[in-house]
């Protein structure tokens, strides 16, 4: 599998909704702030987050005093904010892979958690955040997923249990999902198969949670094999608001990709494949990040461009089939915002993402926000902001207070 600077979003399952402050005299502080990391070039690619305050009309301006962190020499840190708005988690893309915390003030500005940081084997690749409970769980490379109390006073964060999936050699390069009431986690991985040159197999592991402990225990039928082939990227996830419908991006580069997709069993946790799946985004392309819009209704994918897309065309839509779950391309898409398209992350409360795009190789690099047409899922630019740095390559990581 290649190595990717550009990483998947994290894409942070939240459930209730954090209120914002009085800013020390300053009038009322903006509750809304957008964190973004972005990674350098052109030989170690250091990363360093953003903050961004989301306006009314959902336009960005820096947050005033904020200064950038700096989140390791290889690339980019996956970012989540916890369910209160209090914390933001970060997960280090150096080798050494450490995850910290930062305090929220209601100004937007970050100050460190006092507590030490947390270290998982081979570095922490994805975050995911609990949607009713303090707990974060780390996805490391090599398999292992970790499962970490956060207390709620001091953004402390304690190791409390782990889970290793099963088999030698996978490889998982992004964050587990969680469904909307807290019950199930998802985790994509890559499987090695064949006995000489193995190829890479898309599986999807599922776990129960425990709603005390946060500790995982499998679903029945986990993982799920698919005969999907994921030599380049397994797989960016997504599950839709109703807690009803997992979809999971695969891709091979010079190939192609698409979007496998399942039902999630209320009872048991279970996947059954979706009739139709795995659903195409575009001949030569495959997904590099996926999020659903507030409505459920649409399922919003970057594209990784590659041999036979028109630059530029780097979000596709697919309109969501209430009942079943299948996918269907919408009037338009794929659209094109910017040269390239990194990371895409959905507003959990109005019809509005957020997408980062490209840097020296691509132009500048910027946070797109645009608007979702509830009728037909079309796309609408509403405002941009240029990262402030030169030599910026891209945007990796976003997370989005609430």
């Amino acid at each position: 599998m290649k190595t990717r600077i550009v990483g998947i979003c994290a894409l942070a399952l939240v459930a209730g909704c954090g209120g914002g402050g009085s800013g020390g005299g300053s009038g009322e502080t903006p509750s809304k702030y957008l964190y973004v990391d972005a990674t350098y070039g052109p030989n170690t690619f250091p990363a360093f987050t953003y903050g961004f305050v989301v306006n009314s009309g959902a336009t960005l301006s820096p947050i005033p005093g904020f200064t950038r962190i700096a989140e390791g020499q290889y690339g980019g840190a996956p970012l989540v904010v916890t369910r209160d708005s209090k914390l933001l988690c970060a997960g280090f893309g150096d080798p050494f892979g450490s995850i910290s915390a930062y305090l929220i003030k209601t100004d937007g500005t970050l100050t460190a958690a006092p507590s030490p940081s947390f270290q998982p084997a081979d570095g922490a690749v994805g975050l995911a955040i609990h949607p009713t409970a303090n707990f974060l769980y780390a996805s490391s490379g090599v398999g292992d997923l970790y499962v970490l109390a956060i207390d709620s006073t001091t953004g402390a964060l304690k190791l409390t249990s782990s889970e290793t999936l099963a088999g030698s050699n996978l490889v998982i390069e992004n964050s587990a999902v969680i469904t909307p009431d807290g019950r199930y986690l998802y985790q994509s991985y890559a499987y090695p198969y064949g006995s000489t040159q193995p190829n890479l197999q898309l599986r999807v592991a599922g776990y129960s949670i425990d709603a005390s402990t946060g500790a995982l225990s499998a679903v029945p039928g986990s993982p799920a094999v698919t005969s999907l082939s994921a030599e380049d990227s397994a797989g960016p996830m997504a599950i839709d608001p109703t807690g009803k419908f997992l979809y999971v991006g695969y891709l091979n580069e010079g190939v192609g990709g698409g979007v496998d997709a399942y039902l999630i069993d209320g009872t048991t946790g279970a996947l059954s494949s979706i009739p139709g799946a795995p659903f195409s985004v575009g001949d030569g392309v495959g997904p590099g990040s996926l999020a659903i819009d507030s409505s459920g209704k649409f399922l919003i994918v970057t594209l990784n461009q590659s041999a036979g897309s028109a630059p530029g065309n780097c979000l596709a839509v697919l309109a969501i089939n209430a009942g079943t779950g299948a996918l269907s391309s919408v009037s338009g898409s794929p659209f094109a915002p910017a040269t390239y398209c990194g990371p895409v992350i959905a507003d959990p409360s109005e019809p509005t993402i957020y997408v980062g795009t490209g840097g020296v190789l691509t132009g500048p690099t910027t946070v797109d926000v645009l608007s979702v047409t509830q009728t037909t899922g079309a796309l609408t630019p509403v405002s941009q902001i240029t990262l402030p740095d030169n030599e910026l390559i891209g945007t990796t990581y976003m997370a989005l207070t609430h």
